[in-house]
């Protein structure tokens, strides 16, 4: 005896009857786009203006930055939110960062200009207004393209810095970005590829001593641990 299969929309559409054709044609490609206006302020007679405006303070008072946290006196157990966060971000922020570090390598490789002046205290450090104005430099402005595309992609203030490296036999002065995904032992991440073509942990950054570490606000001393 043969069976005749319904499809799962032909389905729906008799259970919804006139309901779901009536859907359909609000989305049939002949329907004219809504057109929409974004004005402030919102409309005071809005009834959701209160509970956004609690919301609002609310997050203005919490930290941003804080690290994510079990509440109060909880047990963390297996599968906490928290937990599946943090490990989420800090996995897309490797693979962002592979992305960024490989593109630019390749952006290194075409606009790096020779400094003509070799004295480390008259070399001059571009803004990044500067490098894109020059369309190119040497190490120091071409580290500001992964630092910039770093904070422009979402990577805190407070874990992107720059730093100055020396290369220990012959006492080479190189710059390279670092990303702090932990308080000890940042990632390197080389724009000319100096002094590595890969990304890695600063630790395994063989021959390189850092000198100093800053952003554009704050700078850090960098102290071995014996």
């Amino acid at each position: 005896m043969s069976q005749q299969i319904a499809r799962p929309g032909l389905r729906l559409l008799r259970r919804s009857g006139l309901v779901g054709l009536l859907a359909l044609a609000c989305v049939s490609p002949g329907a004219p786009p809504r057109e929409y206006r974004f004005v402030e302020p919102s409309d005071p007679d809005n009834p959701w203006v209160g509970k956004v405006e609690e919301w609002q303070e609310r997050t203005r008072d919490e930290r941003q930055d804080a690290p994510l946290v079990a509440p109060e006196g909880a047990t963390p157990v297996v599968g906490w939110l928290h937990g599946k966060l943090e490990e989420f971000e800090r996995g897309e922020k490797r693979v962002l960062l592979e992305r960024i570090h490989a593109w630019t390598q390749v952006q290194a490789r075409q606009h790096y200009l020779v400094e003509e002046d070799t004295d480390p205290a008259r070399d001059h450090w571009p803004t990044f207004a500067e490098l894109i104005a020059t369309n190119g430099d040497d190490c120091d402005g071409l580290d500001l393209i992964s630092y910039r595309l770093m904070r422009s992609f979402g990577f805190e203030r407070e874990e992107v810095w720059r730093a100055i490296i020396r290369r220990d036999r012959d006492g080479i002065f190189h710059m390279v970005t670092l990303w702090f995904e932990s308080s000890d032992d940042p990632w390197v991440v080389d724009a000319t590829g100096a002094a590595s073509r890969t990304l890695r942990p600063l630790s395994r950054l063989e021959g390189w001593t850092p000198l100093i570490v800053f952003n554009d606000r704050d700078r850090l001393a960098v102290v071995e641990r014996r």
